[in-house]
């Protein structure tokens, strides 16, 4: 049976990708998109018509921007503050908080107040005016389990991971997403009532078609290349995976990544970058370096945490195992892992059989505030070989123990990060 959508790419000699050719059952569509000198995206053409044009000043950062499919038939020129955060984006203007979160957008006399926590996450959308009020509630990890409208229930959410949906509610029905292996988007997905559907995704993971168990199209959705949609059919039918495969919100028309939401309407994150200048881009509000075409950030994060060794007892503790002393010399009675929170290849640690993939629950672990660059961090792991596993030091020299090696990551990981400054 012939697939429901199908694409394909042309790359120029730097990879990047200058060409899509994609197919809905029996229309097909050509995009066609150029870089500037940088990388950055600065045109788009769908079968021939201009979709996107943007420049950038000297910071990287979006001046102007056409987007006449989404965001009118203007060009939209862009203000910033010195530390980028976004003052006016057409007739759009901004306000954001001590913290750097958007707090407030004001379109046409219509204010739309948001309000975040310290930890990032939304807890509310108020239109002024307009007795509309949306709130989100989250689990103890910080994670959406459901979204309200003056009260109530509207959506409800369960998660395999930081970004990965198991289910979802619409307010009726419960969804179920079922995936192959390790993939960071389902395949499928299974409504209470038994019916089944087929997802199906472009190279960066939006969501662009959906079929039922007879391989009909039931929803496509089309997106300009930063987000935007340009056509949704059937939009009564609501599916939260969205651009990019992030949780798309279709009353404010964010998208969120993990941590962070972005918004479609001006292709900028709503909060900075936790990892600030580390985290790759100077601009701490943009998105994939201005590339969507060929990139995607799902979440861009790596933590390390810590449970104890499995053969001790909960709440065990040995008088010298604990504590900054322990920690700093790597005898504490802990295995020491790394998680990765972008769904794929999304944990590691060191072990006697040598360095180890996928072996650890992330929920019996107690995670370390501090955040790191996951590209960074794939980057450092192949630089690193371990050796052989060696739990104390004996008379003999150094431990080579899960610590140890996580003390390995964070130090070559540094040196990475101060050269790629240098740059």
């Amino acid at each position: 049976m012939q697939t429901p959508y199908f694409y394909q790419l042309k790359h120029d000699p730097n990879g990047r990708i200058i060409e899509k050719q994609e197919a809905v059952e029996d229309s097909h569509v050509i995009w066609e998109y150029s870089y500037d000198k940088k990388g950055r995206l600065s045109k788009a053409l769908l079968n021939g018509r201009l979709i996107c044009q943007c420049e950038y000043d000297k910071h990287g950062r979006r001046i102007r921007d056409f987007l006449p499919a989404t965001a009118g038939p203007n060009f939209r020129n862009y203000t910033y503050t010195m530390d980028n955060r976004l003052l006016r984006a057409g007739d759009n203007t901004f306000t954001h908080d001590d913290n750097g979160f958007r707090s407030i957008w004001s379109n046409k006399g219509t204010y739309y107040l948001y309000g975040y926590a310290p930890d990032y996450r939304l807890l509310s959308m108020e239109i002024e005016d307009k007795d509309c009020v949306y709130t989100y509630h989250h689990d103890k990890n910080g994670q959406r389990k459901a979204k309200y409208l003056n009260g109530h229930l509207v959506e409800a959410y369960q998660w395999l991971d930081f970004i990965r949906l198991k289910a979802f509610q619409d307010g009726r029905m419960w969804y179920e997403f079922k995936y192959n292996d390790d993939e960071r988007l389902p395949s499928t997905m299974v409504r209470e009532d038994g019916a089944l559907f087929s997802l199906y995704y472009d190279q960066i993971g939006s969501l662009r078609v959906v079929a039922n168990q007879h391989g009909n199209v039931i929803q496509e959705i089309l997106y300009e290349p930063f987000g935007g949609i340009m056509k949704k059919t059937n939009p009564n039918f609501r599916i939260p995976i969205g651009y990019a495969g992030g949780l798309h919100d279709q009353n404010l028309d964010f998208v969120r990544f993990g941590w962070r939401d972005y918004d479609t309407n001006t292709s900028r994150w709503t909060a900075p970058d936790p990892l600030g200048d580390k985290g790759g881009d100077p601009d701490w509000y943009g998105y994939c370096l201005d590339d969507p075409v060929n990139g995607v950030d799902p979440l861009g994060l790596f933590r390390f945490g810590k449970r104890l060794l499995s053969f001790l007892p909960k709440g065990a503790h040995w008088i010298g195992t604990n504590g900054s002393t322990a920690d700093q010399r790597n005898y504490e009675l802990k295995h020491e892992h790394g998680f990765f929170e972008d769904g794929s290849k999304k944990n590691l640690g060191f072990y006697k059989s040598g360095v180890q993939w996928d072996t650890e629950n992330i929920k019996d672990f107690t995670l370390e505030a501090k955040h790191y660059d996951d590209k960074r961090m794939r980057r450092t792991i192949k630089s690193i070989d371990p050796g052989k596993y060696k739990l104390i030091k004996g008379s003999t020299g150094k431990s080579k123990n899960c610590q140890d090696y996580a003390d390995a990551l964070r130090h070559q990981y540094t040196l990475f990060a101060r050269g790629d400054k240098q740059r």
